[in-house]
């Protein structure tokens, strides 16, 4: 037996037979599924060639095949979607624990000016309260810095009577609600902070450069979440106003 006659033998004891194929497939199931490549280089069955008899094989397996790859990217979509929810949620978490971790209105003007923004990746964050001439005089000490002081009946006007909330597309500002910051924003979120023996009715606002950022179809309860806790971390200073 020649060199060359060994080596074409030795190849061929080397490939596995169609039952250890099988076997081997019996034994591990998810290989195709983890491999979905192997199935689409599959050829189609040609035993049907006549030209009177429509091979419905052909059809089938080219319809399962495109579902396969929708079920493929929308996997894929949701896989890439649930990961943008967590991190959301996860900078959502942040900003809380900086408004909580705030120990006065100075602490808080500066989570305001920086750590909101930057956690949820947004130019502005502002608190605005609404309070008369008289009671604007009593506020406690460096909440001017971190509030933005409204006219009573201002938030009824940004956001409504009934709603909770109101996510603008776009706003040319109105309200010196941003302070430096209003002639940057140009869409932002508002939140109505419910009044208490104690506080005023209030609002809590986000916004950004980006004109569309917001809109009406984009769920409010993680920011609605924060400012509860931006509300609370108000309420917590503002009975020593007296």
């Amino acid at each position: 037996m020649t060199e060359k006659t060994k080596d074409k033998s030795t190849r061929e004891k080397s490939e596995p037979t169609e039952l250890e194929v099988i076997k081997y497939l019996e034994a591990h199931p998810k290989l195709l599924l983890d491999n979905p490549k192997l199935l689409s280089e599959t050829p189609p069955d040609r035993r049907f060639n006549s030209e009177t008899v429509v091979d419905m094989q052909r059809f089938v397996v080219k319809r399962l095949r495109l579902q396969v790859d929708e079920l493929k990217a929308s996997s894929n979509h949701l896989v890439t979607t649930t990961r943008d929810n967590m991190s959301i949620l996860e900078r959502t978490h942040n900003c809380a624990l900086a408004v909580l971790n705030a120990k006065d209105f100075h602490a808080l003007s500066a989570v305001l000016s920086e750590d909101i923004p930057l956690f949820l990746g947004l130019d502005a964050a502002a608190i605005g309260i609404e309070v008369s001439p008289e009671e604007s005089s009593m506020l406690p000490a460096g909440a001017d810095a971190a509030l933005r002081l409204l006219t009573p009946g201002t938030v009824d006007i940004l956001i409504g009577t009934d709603a909770p909330t109101r996510l603008r597309a776009k706003t040319d500002g109105g309200t010196a609600l941003y302070g430096a910051a209003e002639g940057l924003v140009t869409s932002d979120a508002l939140v109505r902070l419910t009044p208490t023996d104690t506080m005023p009715v209030g609002v809590f606002a986000v916004g950004s450069r980006d004109e569309g950022c917001f809109s009406q179809d984009q769920g409010t309860e993680l920011l609605g979440f924060l400012a509860e806790v931006v509300s609370y971390a108000v309420a917590r200073w503002w009975p020593t106003q007296a």
